[in-house]
């Protein structure tokens, strides 16, 4: 419990900076820790739910952490925007977890990254508009390594952090990895 409430943590830290103003360059990891959470439950009714929870507890921090200056907006504005992003955000975590139990990986991956960019999408034309929290949007201190925004759009940013955690987490887990790094470390030691 403790290893899953630390990664929560850590991926909510990841995904905050590029909405500080510091680098959006921990977006391209912010997501390992969570999809961690996700692999290590199995496909059970219990184990949705508590996946839920720690989704749910990590998107709320992250809108906590990047959001803190609607605070001192009306009262109603800082709760209905984390409510509302959480929510969004939730839709497609807890689809493409839901996918990940049932079917091939490949197919849960692609239902992440659709479902996530889906959702943005939503986020700018809904109603309720609020980009603010848009992955891509990150990266807005680093504007020499998203110039291809320009034929991309915002979106292309949302593309690139997803698939660099999705390559990253699936790197960290596969046995082959695991041997390189344990052979490489072994070598590295005096």
């Amino acid at each position: 419990m403790f290893r899953r409430f630390a990664a929560v943590i850590l991926s909510a830290i990841l995904l905050s900076p590029g909405w500080l103003g510091m680098t959006g360059m921990t977006l391209l990891i912010g997501f390992v820790p969570l999809l961690w959470v996700s692999a290590s439950y199995d496909a059970s009714r219990r184990s949705w739910w508590k996946v839920f929870g720690w989704a749910a507890l990590t998107f709320a921090l992250w809108n906590a952490l990047t959001i803190w200056w609607i605070w001192y907006a009306p009262p109603v504005g800082p709760p209905a925007a984390t409510l509302a992003s959480t929510t969004m955000n939730m839709i497609a975590f807890m689809l493409f977890h839901t996918v990940s139990k049932k079917a091939p990986k490949a197919l849960a991956y692609v239902t992440l990254v659709t479902a996530w960019i889906t959702t943005e999408y939503w986020y700018t034309v809904g109603e309720f508009s609020w980009p603010w929290l848009l992955l891509g949007n990150g990266f807005s201190h680093e504007v020499w390594a998203v110039q291809w925004y320009e034929y991309t759009g915002i979106f292309g940013g949302t593309l690139w952090t997803l698939v660099a955690n999705i390559l990253l987490f699936e790197a960290l887990v596969s046995r082959r990895t695991r041997r390189i790094v344990a052979a490489a470390a072994w070598i590295a030691l005096p």
